[in-house]
């Protein structure tokens, strides 16, 4: 009998391919471990998409209501004050240094200019600090100021109140500061506190770098010197 030979010359040697249905099954358990890992997270997820929306549904309105209660005011008090709402300048700042390189420094709530030929600009609620190269200052707050360009002067209105580093309070309703020498002038009636008593005047100024404070016009003082030590 005739052996029968076979040619084993095509054959690929190496793994040994799987049936289709074995690739179906891995991708089965592969779809449903992705899903697993899918769902798992949207768990997580969801509640905290819920919890930052409900947080943005209480927070809101009240942010709205902030909102509007702040533009209510800043109309309200420029109806009160006759500003103009278009041009209004919020919380200005202001910095200079004299020809002496004595410093001074003006914040406001509010500034806007004032209309007419000359320059003017126009505070409210303005707090000042007056700085003297002999460490000597002065601070200074009123609920209006008018700065004038042309005169270089800031003009103190209704309630204005000086401070000055030796302990001396001024109390009055209109002072008026030059701005080139830093002298301060007022022409009503002020109210004057110190350790040494208080006093009452139709006027009064300060000059010579802080270190002068006169009283003029009639003027009533009551003394309250310290008790000396026994």
């Amino acid at each position: 009998m005739a052996k029968k030979v076979v040619d084993l010359s095509d054959v690929k040697w190496g793994k040994t391919q799987t049936s289709g249905a074995g690739d179906w099954l891995r991708r089965q358990k592969k779809r449903m471990r992705y899903h697993s890992r899918l769902v798992v997270s949207l768990k997580v997820l969801f509640p905290s998409l819920a919890a930052v929306m409900i947080g943005l549904v209480i927070v809101w309105p009240q942010m709205k209501k902030q909102q509007e209660e702040a533009v209510s005011l800043l109309a309200s008090e420029t109806e009160q004050t006759d500003m103009p709402n278009d041009q209004v300048m919020v919380n200005p700042r202001f910095f200079t240094v004299d020809e002496r390189g004595e410093p001074f420094n003006l914040t406001a709530d509010y500034a806007f200019e004032l209309p007419g030929e000359t320059r003017r600009i126009q505070l409210e609620a303005l707090k000042a600090d007056l700085l003297k190269h002999n460490d000597r200052w002065i601070a200074v707050d009123a609920q209006k100021g008018i700065y004038s360009q042309a005169e270089d002067t800031m003009e103190l209105l209704d309630q204005v109140n000086l401070y000055t580093q030796t302990g001396e309070e001024i109390e009055t309703t209109q002072a008026l500061i030059n701005l080139k020498n830093r002298d301060i002038f007022g022409s009503r009636e002020v109210f004057l506190r110190s350790s040494s008593g208080h006093a009452r005047a139709e006027g009064f100024s300060v000059t010579q770098n802080g270190t002068v404070i006169k009283l003029t016009g009639k003027t009533h003082v009551v003394f309250s010197p310290e008790e000396k030590e026994k």
